[in-house]
């Protein structure tokens, strides 16, 4: 006599891998994601460097320091 008390060893098993699997595919799109953001922030660094750089290279050309 078997006694039984919950599913199947095999059923078990599937739904760790489609756990598995859903748990890959979050990872990848987190990565995805992360990987976006990462580039949009380079850019506006980027962007903001080149406004203050060319703000600085104007100031100096208006400035009187003679004593």
């Amino acid at each position: 006599m078997e006694i039984s008390s919950g599913p199947s060893i095999q059923t078990q098993v599937d739904v760790l891998k489609q756990a598995e699997n859903v748990q890959a595919q979050s990872v990848s799109r987190l990565l995805d994601d992360s990987a976006e953001q990462l580039q949009e922030q380079e850019q506006i660094v980027q962007e903001t460097h080149q406004e203050s750089t060319a703000s600085l290279t104007g100031l100096g050309t208006g400035l009187d320091i003679s004593a």
